[in-house]
């Protein structure tokens, strides 16, 4: 947690950043040349955000207490503003935003004398202040939703502090690229009023730029080592019904230190998704049925188990002493169809079962969709399970669900090493990530139900799910 002065946070930038910045954990001032105001727009938020760290004062009190003050004035008022704070920040981080806009031709780039207005900014602080200029494209209308199309130019003549910010704007889901020394600010300035006119031209919203491209290989450098690295998430609750799992792996992956990036995929195990949409069954509930009755006598199962794995199958496949192969209504073939009593209740309430989400794949998409959106990157999502696997001995990690991504990569048509065309690779790569991933989540007392996994190769998809994967029956060559 930061303490970060909003100089300027009651109008629509700052106020929208405030907001951002405190979501994320952040203990907020909001600065203002009326102390009053910022009072009342604080007991305002406070109303709708009851949890968050946030206060208001004047420019001078905010900045004195803040550890990073964030410039968000208009052009007009920023050489007054740096001028009322300049002793207070000598040794901080000044993170400023200000676009050196002079209405009404808000459409032409008018750069200041000294080249942009984040060097104005340095030169009226001094060289004790730690100026960083950032967020001159990105509106408070973006800050105020979720995922942020867009990325954020941050210059600065001090690396260590550029370096901070950029890791600051990604703990609130922007993706930012440090551009060299701050003179360089004069781009990011300068593309606002081009931005200004892309919205007016071609009637759009909130214009923004992305920054494209790929690695490029070094002559004479190692080639960049590839593989696929997998992060814990540390810290999540032991979930209950009604939980908010989204914001708690989001908050989580904030903490644990990590900053997502495009092509991450969250993998988040079934238990806690089943959890939080209270698919737990106390046996003592279950009404019984000659079907299940019947199953119970057959694989020596208690009858409430046998009930429940009726319910969720659409096929019982095998059944021997104390196992139960069934084929789950979504498709699967697990045994006890996915059912479990594992990490589900404490020693005082032991016969509770958990079964799978209803719909796991509307689940993971549902996961995506608020992770992406606090972050501002394109994640995949994969929910997964341990399940045992025909011909062999233990189990392993399994894709149950997927958002975000195929659960299939075909190969077809590729050449191996030597020329020769692929003819029939397809390769289950959900399968993959979730195996690899429950080496962390693990099966046990672990207690680490989500990791994000970073450099897996997969294809993206917005629509489908864990279907195609699925073989149909009509090729199960077993039966």
């Amino acid at each position: 947690m930061t303490t970060i002065a909003i100089l300027g946070g009651t109008g629509a930038l700052g106020a929208a950043l405030a907001q951002r910045l405190a979501k994320a954990g952040h203990d907020i001032r909001i600065g203002s040349r009326d102390p009053d105001k910022a009072a009342a727009f604080v007991a305002d938020i406070r109303a709708a955000n009851p949890a968050f760290r946030i206060s208001g004062g004047s420019l001078r009190d905010c900045a004195g207490e803040a550890e990073i003050c964030v410039l968000t004035v208009p052009y007009a008022a920023h050489a007054d503003t740096l001028a009322q704070v300049r002793h207070l920040v000598a040794g901080k981080i000044v993170i400023d935003t200000t676009v050196p806009l002079v209405p009404p031709k808000v459409g032409t780039v008018q750069l200041p004398a000294a080249g942009c207005a984040a060097v104005e900014a340095q030169a009226a602080l001094g060289p004790e202040a730690r100026v960083v200029s950032a967020l001159q494209n990105i509106g408070a209308e973006k800050l105020g939703g979720g995922a942020v199309d867009g990325d954020v130019l941050v210059a600065s003549d001090d690396a260590e502090a550029a370096t901070t910010v950029c890791a600051l704007l990604a703990g609130i889901g922007l993706r930012s690229w440090h551009v060299g020394p701050l003179a360089n600010s004069a781009a990011a300035e300068a593309m606002t009023s081009v931005l200004i006119q892309i919205n007016r031209r071609y009637k759009r919203v909130q214009s923004a730029f992305r920054i494209t491209g790929k690695p490029r290989a070094v002559e004479g450098a190692a080639p960049r080592p590839s593989g696929v690295s997998i992060h814990p998430v540390h810290g999540l609750p032991l979930f209950a019904a009604g939980d908010d799992l989204a914001s708690a792996i989001a908050a989580a992956i904030t903490d644990s230190g990590i900053a997502p990036e495009d092509g991450d995929v969250i993998v988040v195990a079934q238990k806690v998704v089943s959890k939080v949409e209270d698919r737990a069954v106390g046996l003592a509930d279950v009404a019984l049925t000659e079907r299940g009755r019947a199953l119970a006598a057959e694989s020596g199962k208690p009858a409430a188990m046998a009930e429940l794995i009726a319910g969720e199958s659409v096929e019982i496949m095998r059944v021997r002493e104390n196992l139960i192969i069934a084929r789950h209504r979504l498709g699967h073939v697990a045994a006890n169809a996915g059912i479990d009593m594992s990490n589900v209740a404490a020693l005082d309430a032991p016969d509770t079962a958990l079964l799978w989400p209803e719909a796991p794949d509307a689940s993971a998409a549902y996961l995506r969709e608020a992770l992406e959106g606090h972050f501002g990157c394109r994640l995949a999502v994969i929910i997964s399970d341990s399940l045992g696997r025909a011909w062999r001995v233990g189990t392993t990690g399994h894709a149950i669900a997927v958002a975000g991504m195929k659960p299939l990569r075909d190969r077809r048509g590729e050449t191996d090493l030597f020329g020769r065309v692929l003819q029939a690779t397809v390769v289950a790569v959900a399968d993959e990530i979730a195996a690899a991933a429950s080496l962390v989540i693990g099966e046990a007392a672990e207690g680490t139900p989500a990791v994000l996994v970073r450099g897996a190769v997969y294809d993206e998809a917005e629509e489908g799910g864990i279907g195609e994967l699925l073989r149909p029956i009509e090729q199960d060559l077993f039966r």
